[in-house]
């Protein structure tokens, strides 16, 4: 059994780990009694990253039936030969550094949103690269905030073009943008661009020439 708890409280060596949501009717009937804590290092891979790779690659899985280890395999093949590895990326407790773990999970991301591959991760954002992610939503006109495809784009505040302004004739480089579908659009009008943005964890985009030309507008 492995469960995840924080250090409360400290008194010389001796140290006191608050745990939550534990079953002790049932850790009673199988632990032995022993209890091995291992700590999280900062720079390596968390458990959380850990977790939200094998979910996102479980989706994978649900949506081309390929069964969970070929997919594994697969995405760390992809992986090494991306970023030049010289062997395949281990999700092992200290194997794999924090930053890694990040750009491993944006790559992951990237190719669902790029590729059509559904996922059902909505907390996506613990483990990812927020800005890169939000990027492949806009190129792809994903709804930042519910993932409908076929959204938006949406100008931010002093980003917006003026009422009775030509779409077709404003110059879009440089102006902030998100990608939202209209009902989205609509709430974060009525919240508030920041207050929304900072619920739903999500990025603005500044538009450059090559964006402009793939969006079309």
């Amino acid at each position: 059994m492995e469960f995840t708890g924080k250090l409360i409280k400290r008194e010389g060596d001796k140290g006191y780990i608050e745990i939550e949501g534990v079953n002790w009717y049932e850790v009673n009937k199988k632990a032995s009694g022993a209890i091995v804590v291992e700590i999280e290092e900062k720079e390596h891979i968390s458990n959380e990253q850990r977790r939200l790779l094998y979910a996102l690659w479980r989706d994978y899985e649900m949506y081309t039936g390929t069964p969970l280890d070929a997919v594994e395999a697969w995405f760390k093949y992809q992986y090494m030969l991306e970023r030049n590895l010289d062997h395949l990326p281990s999700l092992s407790r200290g194997a794999m550094t924090k930053d890694m773990a990040t750009d491993f999970i944006t790559y992951t991301l990237e190719y669902y949103l790029n590729n059509g591959v559904p996922f059902a991760q909505q907390d996506w954002y613990k483990g990812a690269d927020i800005d890169r992610v939000c990027y492949a939503m806009l190129m792809n006109r994903i709804c930042f905030a519910c993932g409908k495809e076929k959204s938006d784009v949406h100008h931010l505040n002093g980003s917006t073009i003026g009422m009775g302004g030509n779409r077709n004739k404003v110059n879009h480089v440089g102006r902030l943008v998100v990608c939202l579908c209209r009902k989205h659009h609509g709430t974060m009008h009525q919240v508030g661009e920041k207050e929304y943005m900072d619920k739903h964890v999500f990025v603005p985009i500044k538009l450059g020439e090559k964006e402009v030309e793939r969006l079309g507008i």
